[in-house]
């Protein structure tokens, strides 16, 4: 799995088939959209891509309410190569990045830089600037901006939403079988030890060059 820590100065990526967000748990819901992904991208002859936020959104924003997360972005990393991913585009969140409108990040981002042909979403997704944007949005802008948006539907545990709020608050109580029904997996942890980080298995980091370089 390459790991591309910024949108700047991209290598080709063959018909990439985007999903964008935080991911933090990589949960049962996100595992539906990426295996859509990972479909769609496969179906295409193309490369599975997702897009994601480091700090994550919630650390920056002034309403985050300082969330614990679920996992650091090694972990994240991690989990998505696990998952089969192709490619991580690891985007800085700052607060000028979060002044970004919906309609700039898909035209300036996910086409501009990344070349986006699919764009796969959760059902209740919404993103950019007081997250105006939307999938009625991305139906509008398709067309014009040669990608096609897919909406992934609902998906609970037990008739139970799935979401890492959810997952968060089962392990802040202890409820760890049921949090790890949720993960799909037991909970990780990732640990330094003897000084030097410990990663099960390994991640092809790819560093973008800056705008400065």
């Amino acid at each position: 799995m390459r790991v591309f820590r910024s949108a700047e100065g991209l290598p080709p990526i063959k018909f990439p088939v985007v999903t964008v967000g935080s991911y933090d748990g990589v949960h049962f819901g996100h595992r539906a959209l990426l295996e859509q992904v990972k479909t769609m991208a496969d179906e295409a002859g193309g490369e599975s891509v997702v897009v994601t936020f480091w700090p994550h959104p919630r650390r920056v924003l002034p309403d985050g309410g300082g969330v614990k997360l679920l996992n650091t972005l090694d972990e994240k990393l991690w989990l998505l190569r696990e998952a089969g991913i192709d490619d991580v585009v690891v985007l800085p969140f700052t607060a000028e990045f979060a002044r970004m409108s919906s309609d700039d990040f898909v035209l300036e981002i996910l086409v501009g830089k990344i070349g986006m042909k699919r764009f796969v979403v959760g059902y209740n997704h919404r993103f950019g600037s007081g997250q105006q944007g939307d999938f009625a949005s991305l139906q509008r802008m398709q067309g014009e901006l040669g990608f096609v948006a897919v909406r992934v539907g609902r998906r609970d545990v037990h008739e139970e939403k799935v979401s890492s709020t959810v997952v968060r608050n089962m392990i802040a109580s202890g409820e760890m079988a049921h949090a790890a029904e949720f993960l799909t997996r037991g909970y990780i942890l990732i640990a330094d030890i003897r000084g030097r980080s410990v990663l099960p298995g390994d991640c092809l980091l790819y560093t973008s060059p800056s705008p400065r370089d």
